[in-house]
């Protein structure tokens, strides 16, 4: 049996969002980008042939979204693709599927406090980060992976990180020595990741 594919777009958020000069979230803006991308790279061209100005795309990506009950955004009909999409420090991710998945990145980051560790993670796991070579990246990676999983629900922060059950699978992944990620799904998944430059973007959609 083929596994299900998941591919994820990633990209730097000033380079995508460079054409434009004041935007409310120029991080929202990139993942709707990449989400367009993603939809073209997976063959649905018939759904932009009247879209050609990436100004447009917002909007319009915005028109065919719904949200379920604690906000994960879906496609309204049925055009066969799922989505995901996560931004952190300067990058943006999106993930699509056949399935639903869920994906989070995280930059590293300095931890806040001690509380932050407890409302997280679990006690064994706060002992992993506090003795970890490198606490900030460790936690990081805890933050990540925990996020996929309540994205991939659906139930957004109205769970406990802290006592999480994991989906039937997930991966994690680095996007750059600073950035770490997780992509999950309730089913095992082939993955492929891509750094997708905006040249290409910008090749089908005219600033």
């Amino acid at each position: 049996m083929n596994q299900p594919e998941i591919r994820i777009y990633t990209g730097e958020i000033q380079a995508w969002t460079s054409d434009v000069l004041s935007w409310k979230s120029r991080e929202s803006l990139c993942g709707r980008r990449l989400l367009a991308y993603g939809l073209l790279d997976w063959g649905k061209e018939d759904l932009f042939q009247n879209i050609h100005r990436a100004d447009e795309l917002y909007d319009y990506l915005e028109g065919m979204i719904e949200r379920g009950r604690h906000g994960k955004p879906y496609f309204r009909g049925n055009i066969g693709i799922h989505f995901n999409i996560s931004h952190s420090g300067a990058y943006g991710a999106c993930a699509l599927s056949l399935i639903p998945c869920g994906l989070d990145i995280q930059e590293v980051r300095k931890i806040r406090s001690k509380k932050m560790l407890e409302r997280v993670l679990t006690q064994e796991e706060q002992k992993r980060v506090q003795e970890a070579k490198y606490p900030e990246e460790e936690f990081c990676r805890y933050w990540a992976k925990k996020e996929s999983f309540l994205k991939l629900s659906g139930n957004g922060i109205t769970k406990s990180m802290r006592d999480l059950e994991p989906p039937e699978w997930y991966e994690e992944f680095q996007i750059d020595s600073g950035i770490s990620g997780c992509i999950c799904a309730e089913e095992d998944c082939y993955v492929s990741i891509q750094q997708v430059s905006s040249e290409k973007f910008f090749q089908r959609f005219l600033p």
